[in-house]
C-alpha cells in the first residue's frame, strides 16, 4: 500500500513541482542562467579570438587542456575540503577567482599570461563544480530535485542562447564602428565583445551573495574519507562519465572550429548555428525530467544518449552545412539533454556525507581524460584533420553508454523500494508516536 507521501509525490504534474521551488532554488536558476549568458556569448568567438591572434589549433588543445589538468589535480581534495568549510562561500570565493582569471584572458595575448590565467581558472572551477551539486542538492527536496536540475538546465540554455547571438552580432557591430573592413583580423572587435560578456558573470557573483549559508558537514578530512560507504556506486558512475568525457574533450570546444574550416562561415552565421542548437537542447533539458517520470532516470540516459550516435556520426560524413548543422543539433541535444537526470541520479544514490567528496572523484576522472583528450583534438585539427575526431569519439561515446546501463539498469529501482521502505517506517514511527 502506497503511503500519503508517494501518492502527493505521484499527482504533482510538471508545473507542480516547479511551484515547490523555494528561494534559494529561485537563485540557483538565476545564478547558472547568468553565467550561461555569459558563456553563450564567448564560446562562439573565443577561440576564433585566438586563431585570429595568430595561435594555432594545437596551441589552443594546449591551451585549453590546461585548465582541466590543473581541476583533475585538485577535485577530489577540493571534494574534501569542501566539506570542512560553507559551500556558499567556497563557491562564491571560487566565482572570483574565476572572473579574475578570465578577464585576464580576455585582456592579455600573452602566451604565459594565458596559461597562468588557464591554470587558476581550471583550480577555481574544480572547488566551484564539487561544492555546488552537493549545496543545491541539500537546499532541495527529493520531489523537486530532477525538476530543479532539469528546468535549471533548461532556462540556463535558453540564456546560452541568446548569448550566442549575441556572442555572433557584436564583432560584426563593433568591426563597423571601428571602420574594419571584412577579411581584415578581428581581434579588437572579439576582445570587446568578450569583455561584454564579463557583465553577466559579475552579476553572478552578486547573486551568490544572497543565497542560504550552509554549516560544514565534516570538520575532519580523515572522517571525511570514512564517512564514503558507496565507492562501488562512485567508481561506476565515475567511469562512465570518463568515457564520454575522453570523447567529448576531443570535439566539444573545437565546434567553431570545424565549422569555420570546413564550412567557410563569419561569425554572425555561426552564432545562429549555436543558437538554433542551444533552442532545441533547451527544449531537450525541459522536456527531460518529464521523460524521466515516465520511464526512469537510467532508461532516459541511456535512450536519448545512444539516440545521438548517428548524428556524431553525420558530422564525420556531412558533404555540406546542412546536414553538418543538423548532426551537430541532435548530437548535442540527444547527448546533453539527460544531463541534470543523470546528475540528480548520481546525487540521490549518496549520502549527504558523501556527494562533495564524490563528485570530486568524478571531476578528476573527467577533467583528466578531457585535457588529455583535448590536446589529441587540437592535434588532429592542426593535421588538418577536422572530421576524423567524430568517427573516433562515436566508439568512445558507445562504451560509455553501454557500461551505464550494464552497471545501473538495476540500481534505480533497489534505491526507489529502499525509499518506499523508509518512507512507511517513517509513516509507522509516526502512527506509534501519535498513539503514545
Amino acid at each position: 500500500m502506497e503511503t500519503p507521501e508517494l501518492q502527493s509525490e505521484e499527482n504533482l504534474g510538471y508545473i507542480g513541482k516547479l511551484r515547490l521551488f523555494k528561494r534559494d532554488a529561485k537563485l540557483y536558476i538565476a545564478i547558472w542562467s547568468l553565467g550561461s549568458f555569459s558563456f553563450g556569448i564567448s564560446g562562439v568567438i573565443f577561440n576564433l579570438y585566438l586563431t585570429d591572434a595568430g595561435f594555432s589549433e594545437d596551441f589552443i588543445g594546449f591551451f585549453l587542456s590546461i585548465s582541466m589538468f590543473a581541476t583533475a589535480g585538485i577535485a577530489f581534495i577540493a571534494g574534501l575540503l569542501t566539506d570542512k568549510a560553507s559551500r556558499k562561500k567556497i563557491i562564491l570565493v571560487a566565482n572570483v577567482v574565476v572572473f579574475a582569471a578570465i578577464f585576464v584572458q580576455y585582456t592579455t595575448l600573452n602566451p604565459l599570461g594565458l596559461i597562468l590565467s588557464q591554470i587558476f581558472l581550471g583550480l577555481s572551477s574544480a572547488f566551484r563544480e564539487v561544492a555546488w551539486s552537493p549545496y543545491i542538492t541539500d537546499l532541495s527536496s527529493e520531489r523537486e530535485r530532477a525538476h530543479l536540475f532539469g528546468f535549471a538546465g533548461g532556462i540556463s540554455l535558453l540564456a546560452v542562447l541568446a548569448g550566442n547571438l549575441l556572442g555572433g552580432f557584436l564583432p560584426q557591430l563593433f568591426a563597423e564602428m571601428l571602420g574594419i573592413p571584412e577579411g581584415r583580423s578581428f581581434v579588437i572587435p572579439y576582445q570587446y565583445t568578450l569583455w561584454i560578456s564579463l557583465i553577466p558573470s559579475a552579476l553572478a557573483i552578486l547573486l551568490v551573495t544572497q543565497m542560504t549559508t550552509d554549516t560544514p558537514t565534516c570538520t575532519n578530512v580523515r572522517r571525511a574519507l570514512k564517512n564514503i560507504k558507496s565507492w562501488g556506486f562512485i567508481g561506476k558512475y565515475a567511469s562512465t562519465i570518463t568515457a564520454v568525457g575522453l570523447g567529448a574533450g576531443m570535439i566539444v570546444m573545437f565546434f567553431n572550429l570545424y565549422f569555420t574550416h570546413e564550412f567557410p562561415l563569419d561569425s554572425g552565421l555561426l552564432g545562429i548555428i549555436f543558437a538554433i542548437n542551444t533552442i532545441l537542447l533547451s527544449a531537450g533539458n525541459f522536456l527531460a525530467p518529464a521523460l524521466a517520470d515516465r520511464i526512469g532516470k537510467v532508461r532516459t540516459v541511456v535512450v536519448t544518449e545512444m539516440l545521438s550516435i548517428p548524428f556524431l556520426v553525420m558530422l564525420w560524413w556531412a558533404p555540406i552545412l546542412q546536414f553538418a548543422v543538423l548532426g551537430y543539433v541532435m548530437r548535442t541535444v540527444l547527448m546533453n539533454m539527460s544531463g541534470p537526470v543523470s546528475n540528480a541520479f548520481f546525487m540521490e544514490g549518496l549520502t549527504k556525507e558523501e556527494r562533495a567528496t564524490a563528485v570530486g572523484v568524478v571531476r578528476t576522472g573527467d577533467s583528466l581524460v578531457r585535457a588529455i583528450a583535448a590536446n589529441i583534438g587540437g592535434w588532429l585539427l592542426a593535421l588538418g584533420l577536422y572530421r576524423l575526431p567524430y568517427l573516433l569519439v562515436s566508439g568512445l561515446y558507445l562504451l560509455g553508454i553501454f557500461l551505464f546501463y550494464g552497471f545501473f539498469r538495476k540500481t534505480e529501482n533497489e534505491m526507489e523500494l529502499i525509499k518506499q521502505v523508509e518512507l512507511v517506517a517513517a509513516s509507522e514511527d509516526e502512527k506509534l508516536f501519535d498513539a503514545t
